[in-house]
């Protein structure tokens, strides 16, 4: 039988919400406790859904949705983003501008993956959904964490940073 080794990239990943946290949940789960899980970013059971005007974009498009979309993404959602962007102040977004993925995790990886050369150092806020740290870390970048404070509303202590 071949042997598979793992990729040297990945000496430095760490994924832990998919693994000790996860068991540490099922574990207390099995004590009785009530464990909200949020360790995979999904946040649909605690009532955070997506805007009406991007499900019924969706909704709308899946009769035509037997293949590929734009590689951008549906346009009707990429509309509505940009509706929202607008709402919330943020000028001068085009549809044009606006990308769609398939979930943040998707995203992170290739952001990081186009944006980081062999050794650039990137923030990352801490604590911090570890896919950050891992993506960092595949894409040959170092994450230096810099903290935010839960008594200071999840601002980042600017002294930490300047570290």
């Amino acid at each position: 039988m071949n042997e598979f080794k793992k990729s040297s990239k990945l000496d430095h990943v760490c994924y832990d919400i998919r693994g000790p946290v996860l068991e540490e949940a099922q574990r207390l789960e099995a004590k009785g406790h009530r464990i909200l899980k949020l360790n995979i970013g999904n946040p649909a059971p605690f009532g955070l859904t997506a805007p009406e005007e991007v499900i019924r974009a969706v909704a709308a498009n899946l009769p035509k949705a037997d293949g590929y979309c734009d590689s951008k993404g549906l346009y009707p959602a990429r509309e509505a983003i940009k509706k929202y962007a607008t709402k919330k102040g943020i000028r001068g977004v085009t549809v044009d501008d606006i990308y769609i993925g398939n979930g943040v995790s998707e995203l992170i990886v290739q952001a990081m993956q186009g944006l980081l050369d062999n050794g650039d150092e990137i923030l990352i806020p801490a604590p911090d959904y570890p896919l950050w740290t891992a993506a960092v870390s595949l894409a040959g970048g170092t994450a230096v964490h810099y903290l935010c404070d839960e008594s200071s509303g999840w601002l980042p202590d600017l002294t930490d940073m300047k570290k």
